[in-house]
């Protein structure tokens, strides 16, 4: 089935949608309090300072490992592959002619398809956690690493376990349920001959591995059966105790936002076991390469493999939440699973679900381990899209168009002035002229869209005068596209504010895209174009107290991938640097100059925070917007979660982007405001948009034109 195939089935999955949903909203409050008294930022930087390793260290940590669990007996197998891995556990039950194996959850037994090998080999394995098991007998993959089962509801398990057992099952009684599950899998434990488990962690030196669960089936699997097989990957070694508490001291609340889960058990040496002859139980570790060793020579994607498992990146993904882990992955789930997929199995697998990453980075700012998610995932993109090339269309548009700068002038400038026979127009609650496009899709009219400005910003900005205004206190304004050709009233607004508080402002002399489009599709060549472009038609830094922007996601590219594009040019980088430091918010710049302003009227007023803004610039002028309305402000829940726009995304996976505009109109819906504020003209365009397509009447304003419009300057 064809991706966009499986994400529409998924969008039609209502129970899906509603177990995402209500999961979504209870983890975020879940883990703040689970962190509540704890340095996050320094907990995950301690996590990710322990795991940032070479190849070297991390086979020293292993040779030490061997010894120490050698010393007592155990077997150590390095498998190279994942058929090495399979064959090696196939033959351990073989071997003592055990026909049922007792697993505890291990993904890292999903990665090489463990199950399916053994049942080819006529060998039984038995899931023992809860939603593993449920998922075996339905006879599916699980859609999130910490909670498999996540996307199922009480009545279709009781479905499941009625079919399995022939027995009525009443979906209401949850603790009959559990003891179904309770009666049959507890034999099990006693007829399997080996067990096998997964390990949250490896120390090397005591050669003890760490498993952190909630149901206890760990260590039945761990203790009862006569052998007990550890597959483990490379990555999950550590140096010492110290180093293991701390993973495990963020992997359950970043997990499920437990403060601690309800076992953790260390397993040193071999243990008694009455079912083995010698009375000691027969240990195997089975190390996992599959490529992690490669990867640990890798500059950047050596990142990955300080993953701790805890599925986080998926809790608050917003594309995640509309279609969860069998669409949005392969054999891992969420962002670390789009990455992982790419590294274990090939680029060819991972080609299309990584275009379904939207590129808010909220992944990347809960990662316990401190990775840069969403960093690895947009690299990723460029390497496919180089390899597989991109929309053909895309392709010639960012080629012939928007990487030249003055022919996107002159074509859009016609366009301008011929779109509105194309377009069915009206007026927006805040008077722009907005439009429906006929011709499109179906499932991408989910909104309105903007027409283009009659008059550039550029246009205006020369014509009516505003380059004549002088001060010895000087700014420099990159407007971006979306304010550039569709909303030069947003970047007015600020320069008339700023000109009134004696600051002057400098635009570039030629509009240029910053290239986060082709960057987000996949074509460097292109991209690294459009950056050059911008970076040569910034004004040197030097005579400017900061570089302000209006798309956050404009400023995030100036402040971060420019440097990325420009580091094999030495001119071009060191201004990328320099002009990287600058970047400012406009919000953020008016606080840090204490420019004071009084309200007018009495509007109530909510606030989204862009993506970019909070993650790329570290600011959101949600703070800042509260304290000058006071008791005006209304707070919108999930402020911070993304709006579904993602620029080109919107129109790629239309669907998942109406889908998680819903949401969020939902939550305005909620708040009751006259008056939804955020920072971004994208977000602007999307919920704007959105608004008007389901006449809710909420007028949506850029922050800029909200001080324009409802506050006066004192």
């Amino acid at each position: 089935m064809k991706i966009h195939d499986q994400i529409e089935e998924k969008l039609k999955d209502e129970v899906l949608y509603h177990n995402l949903k209500n999961f979504a909203t209870a983890y975020k409050a879940s883990k703040e309090n689970a962190y509540k008294g704890l340095d996050f930022e320094s907990l995950r930087t301690r996590v990710h300072d322990l795991k940032d390793r070479d190849l070297n260290k991390v086979m020293q940590q292993f040779n030490q490992f061997r010894d120490n669990v050698e010393k007592h007996g155990c077997k150590v197998f390095q498998a190279k592959t994942g058929e090495d891995a399979c064959k090696y556990i196939a033959d351990v039950m073989k071997k003592h002619n055990a026909k049922y194996m007792v697993k505890s959850k291990s993904m890292t037994s999903e990665e090489i398809q463990l199950n399916h090998y053994l049942e080819k080999e006529g060998l039984q394995p038995i899931e023992t956690d809860l939603g593993e098991w449920i998922l075996q007998l339905a006879n599916e993959h699980p859609s999130h690493m910490v909670m498999p089962a996540i996307h199922k509801t009480r009545q279709q398990v009781a479905k499941i376990f009625a079919d399995y057992t022939g027995e009525d099952v009443d979906p209401d009684d949850i603790k009959a349920m559990v003891e179904i599950a309770r009666r049959f899998l507890r034999e099990s434990y006693f007829k399997s001959g080996v067990g096998m488990t997964g390990a949250n962690v490896a120390v090397a030196s005591t050669g003890t591995i760490g498993l952190v669960t909630n149901e206890g089936n760990a260590r039945l699997s761990s203790t009862v059966p006569p052998v007990h097989i550890v597959l483990v990957g490379y990555e999950k070694l550590c140096d010492d105790f110290n180093q293991a508490l701390d993973i495990v001291r963020v992997l359950p609340k970043s997990a499920t936002g437990q403060t601690i889960t309800s076992y953790t058990t260390w397993i040193k040496g071999r243990t008694p076991s009455y079912k083995n002859e010698e009375g000691i139980k027969e240990t195997h570790y089975v190390f996992l390469d599959n490529g992690r060793l490669a990867f640990f020579e890798h500059p950047k994607f050596k990142e990955a493999l300080k993953c701790v498992r805890c599925g986080s990146c998926a809790n608050i993904c917003p594309a995640y939440e509309m279609v969860g882990g069998h669409v949005y992955g392969d054999r891992y789930i969420g962002s670390i699973g789009l990455i992982l997929t790419a590294l274990y199995q090939g680029d060819q697998a991972a080609k299309d679900i990584l275009k379904m990453c939207i590129g808010c980075r909220a992944c990347s700012f809960n990662c316990p381990s401190g990775i840069d998610l969403q960093s690895l995932i947009s690299d990723l993109k460029l390497v496919v899209g180089k390899k597989y090339g991109i929309n053909p269309v895309k392709k010639k548009v960012f080629k012939s168009l928007v990487a030249k700068p003055d022919r996107m002038k002159s074509v859009l400038s016609m366009g301008a002035n011929f779109q509105f026979p194309l377009t069915k127009t009206c007026k927006t609650n805040n008077e722009k002229i907005i439009g429906t496009v006929p011709m499109l899709p179906k499932e991408m009219d989910f909104r309105k869209f903007p027409a283009l400005a009659s008059k550039t910003f550029s246009k205006r900005f020369y014509k009516d005068g505003y380059d004549q205004f002088t001060s010895e206190r000087k700014v420099f304004f990159y407007p971006g596209c979306a304010v550039e050709y569709f909303y030069p009233e947003m970047g007015l607004a600020m320069v008339k504010l700023l000109q009134k508080s004696g600051i002057q402002v400098d635009i570039p002399k030629k509009a240029a895209c910053c290239g986060i489009p082709a960057i987000a599709s996949g074509d460097p060549d292109n991209a690294k174009s459009m950056i050059f472009n911008t970076l040569d038609n910034l004004q040197g830094p030097k005579d400017y107290e900061a570089l302000l922007v209006l798309c956050p996601t404009c400023g995030g590219a100036i402040k971060h991938e420019f440097l990325d594009f420009s580091k094999e040019d030495p001119n071009r980088y060191k201004k990328a640097s320099m002009l990287g430091d600058m970047v400012t918010p406009i919000g953020k710049f008016l606080e840090e100059n204490n420019i004071k302003f009084k309200v007018k009227g009495n509007k109530k007023v909510t606030y989204h925070t862009p993506c970019h803004d909070s993650r790329s610039l570290d600011y959101s002028a949600e703070s800042f917007l509260s304290n000058l309305i006071g008791k005006q402000f209304v707070p919108l829940t999930d402020s911070n979660v993304c709006c579904g726009f993602g620029g080109t995304y919107s129109l790629d996976f239309a669907s998942i982007s109406n889908g998680i505009l819903n949401k969020k109109i939902e939550n305005i819906e909620a708040s009751e405001a006259e008056i939804l504020v955020t920072d971004c003209p994208g977000c602007v365009m999307q919920i704007n948009g959105g608004l008007m397509k389901q006449e809710v009447p909420v007028k949506v304003l850029h922050l800029t034109e909200f001080i324009e419009n409802h506050l006066e300057l004192l």
